[in-house]
């Protein structure tokens, strides 16, 4: 009888104790993280000192490059072009375990958008309500 209960008493400690490595190994395992990305142009339409010398119908191609850089996009219509620029921000967080994962992640994008004719002079332009803070 003695026996017995000692063969139960070290089984159960052998049991508690693998319980508790292998809680210690899915806690070792589990991370959180945080996540931010900028990629595209810098959004140099947002600085209103540039924007200011923007003029419809004067402003030409060349200007809008010296101003804000090359374009993320060119685009060629029969009656022009288009001049598209594009920041992409990603942000967000998570959390990584053994069994459940999860991200939340949210995505922004500022946009500016000019148009020009078969000259190259600007006939219209744009930018997005979003605005992304510029780093």
């Amino acid at each position: 009888m003695l026996a017995l209960y000692i063969m139960r008493k070290r089984i159960l400690t052998k049991l508690n104790f693998l319980l508790l490595l292998a809680f210690s190994l899915y806690l070792c395992s589990t991370a959180c993280f945080t996540l931010s990305d900028q990629q595209g142009v810098d959004n140099l339409w947002r600085v209103e000192s540039k924007v200011e010398s923007i003029e419809e119908g004067k402003t030409t191609q060349n200007d809008i490059i010296k101003l804000f850089g090359p374009p993320s996009q060119i685009i060629n219509l029969d009656n022009g072009s288009v001049f598209y620029y594009l920041l992409q921000e990603k942000k967000g967080k998570g959390m990584f375990l053994l069994l459940f994962n999860f991200k939340d992640e949210k995505v922004s994008y500022d946009r500016a958008i000019f148009f020009f004719d078969n000259e190259g002079i600007l006939t219209d332009y744009g930018f997005s309500v979003e605005n992304i803070e510029r780093k």
